[in-house]
Order: structure tokens, then C-alpha cells, then sequence
């Protein structure tokens, strides 16, 4: 439901939920790999998000609870 979504205005530095501060960015679309893109998914830096992309998508993902932080505007 919508008013359980959590919002944050920008990245937070530790999880709502569970306190972690493994928190990575959603990238949407089509990525173009290459090794940083590498370094960071397996830092858990950066997350996909697949390659539809909607206004109201997350925008953060806590990696330890996977707690899904969504922006308080819409990207479009």
C-alpha cells in the first residue's frame, strides 16, 4: 500500500528498519557493464532494478533486510 512505503528526500546513511548502513541505489534500464559497474554490484553499492522503469520505482535497497526506500518526488 502506498502509506506504508518509506520515503526518504535523499539516501539514507543507515536502514529505517534495520539499522544497516548497507544501503545501495537502484539502476534501472539497460546497463552497460564494465568492471565498475562490477566492483559495484558486488559491494553491494548498486542494485538492479530491471529494465522497465516507472516514476514511483525505489529508489534505495537496505542489502541486509532488503527494505525498499522510495524518494518523496517522482523521477519524471
Amino acid at each position: 500500500m502506498e502509506e506504508d512505503k518509506i520515503r526518504r528526500t535523499r539516501k539514507p546513511r543507515k536502514c529505517p528498519k534495520c539499522g544497516s548502513d548497507r544501503i545501495a541505489s537502484y539502476l534501472f534500464g539497460m546497463p552497460m557493464f564494465d568492471e565498475k559497474l562490477d566492483r559495484d554490484l558486488e559491494a553491494g553499492r548498486i542494485v538492479l532494478g530491471g529494465c522497465c522503469v516507472a516514476d514511483d520505482d525505489p529508489r534505495w535497497k537496505c542489502t541486509d533486510c532488503e527494505l525498499d526506500i522510495y524518494g518523496t518526488e517522482p523521477r519524471f
